[in-house]
């Protein structure tokens, strides 16, 4: 029997979204194994995300979806575009929210049509499979998977995919904005209907969300959480590491920080009002906010202006290198993750906790999964939406020291349970593909 090669067909804006990163670390986890591994990018790429020595190509730009019918042309033109830096482009897209939102709309038709008018991407696709002689197609998104289910009902080429649920609802605004909810949901049904494994959910609470929403069958779906790759080296960073960003940031005052991308589902500003409520206490802080962003600029705006009108002093930056992001990980009192969206998951906070610090997440969602394990938790929740209560959390974690030290001495034992590998070891048996490697401990969702 001819060894598997494992094809992720990979759907990004070109920022860090947790999907993307999830995937990526996956391939490169299955790389490190031995596995032959190929990447396909759809409308951008993040290479830099990739190990070297994994195939990667480019099955479309987004440049293709400027109008509602797709267009070959401009996908090849958008092949300019993309010459310029990764930093140029994110930038763009960042101060040109209309565009994006364009992009995804039409796009989401295209998705709407099980990908019927869209017969070059899906030819192209068939193409580039049969040249890597991919068996085993992981698209990002299960919205994405209609172009899989075409490309196997048009033929020329044998493989299977594997549908991945996590942030189809972020795509169903689309949908229902151009009216075409119920199709996006009945082609969710049809391309998890059409594959041989049941469709993974990144938890158990999305399971749930899934089946209530969109109409998905709890039989036919199986939790696998997101994996992390842990620190190697336990020890922190220097804390000047964070100099050339927050160069008035000061270890000896408490830093409460919010990363991750800053999008209106994210609930930043929840996080202002709470800090804003507890500086009126006398309570004092330092408040670290920074991440890209997904749909434009919008919300960072937003952010900027209500820190102003609260008179609330905060550090703010964009994406920051990934030395810097895990200082602050290490020296923050705790991360704060205050999103108003049904989170299917929480890398962020698993991230953290991985550096020894405690967390803040929300009470619903696959995020209040993330931060317990075997009976330890490491952090705290909050009532969803509530930043009188996001107040009350906060001020248990600032002033609490002996919850603190309970909190932080459990994190990086509750982050073990989430990890790349164990990840990759889930996945490879739920596909029934033999892992030569030795094999990691199997976690399942709880």
């Amino acid at each position: 029997m001819p060894r598997p090669v494992l094809g992720f067909l990979a759907f990004t804006s070109g920022s860090f979204e947790g999907a993307i990163i999830r995937d990526m670390r996956l391939a490169n986890e299955l790389h490190r194994r031995g596995h032959k591994v190929v990447v396909y990018w759809m409308m951008d790429h993040n290479r830099e995300l990739v190990d070297a020595g994994i195939t990667q190509r480019m099955l479309c730009r987004g440049t293709r979806y400027q109008f509602a019918r797709p267009s070959t042309i401009l996908d090849r033109l958008g092949s300019i575009f993309w010459l310029l830096p990764a930093f140029t482009r994110r930038e763009f897209m960042q101060r040109h929210p209309n565009y994006v939102d364009r992009l995804m709309t039409n796009f989401c038709r295209s998705v709407c049509d099980g990908a019927a008018r869209d017969g070059a991407v899906v030819r192209r696709l068939i193409r580039f499979m049969q040249r890597d002689g991919v068996t085993h197609l992981l698209p990002t998104f299960a919205m994405i998977c209609p172009f899989a289910l075409a490309a196997k009902r048009r033929g020329g080429h044998e493989f299977d995919y594997l549908v991945t649920f996590q942030g189809e609802e972020i795509f169903a605004n689309f949908a229902q904005r151009i009216g075409r909810l119920d199709d996006y949901r009945a082609q969710l049904r049809a391309v998890v209907d059409h594959s041989p494994w049941p469709a993974v959910a990144v938890s158990r609470d999305y399971m749930d969300r899934l089946r209530d929403e969109m109409g998905i069958d709890d039989a036919k779906m199986r939790p696998i959480y997101p994996g992390i790759d842990p620190p190697k080296d336990p020890a922190p960073p220097d804390f000047d590491v964070l100099k050339p960003k927050f160069p008035h940031l000061k270890r000896d005052l408490p830093i409460v920080t919010y990363v991750g991308r800053q999008d209106s589902e994210k609930g930043v500003d929840l996080l202002l009002y709470a800090a804003k409520m507890l500086e009126q206490r006398g309570l004092r802080m330092q408040l670290v906010i920074c991440g890209g962003t997904s749909f434009g600029q919008r919300y960072r705006d937003v952010i900027k202006h209500i820190a102003e009108h609260l008179r609330l002093a905060i550090h703010h930056r964009r994406r920051i290198p990934g030395a810097m992001r895990d200082a602050l990980y290490a020296y923050s009192r705790c991360i704060v993750y205050p999103s108003i969206h049904r989170e299917p998951f929480g890398m962020v906070a698993v991230e953290a906790m991985s550096h020894g610090t405690p967390v803040i997440v929300p009470d619903q969602g696959g995020i209040a999964e993330a931060i317990r394990a075997e009976g330890r938790s490491a952090g705290l929740t909050f009532k969803s939406w509530d930043s009188a209560d996001l107040a009350r959390q906060l001020e248990r974690m600032l002033t609490d020291d002996a919850l603190h030290a309970e909190l932080s001495a459990n994190a990086r034992g509750v982050a073990g349970n989430f990890t790349a590998a164990r990840m990759t070891d889930r996945v490879l048996e739920h596909l029934g593909i033999a892992d030569s490697s030795k094999p990691s401990e199997v976690v399942l969702c709880r």
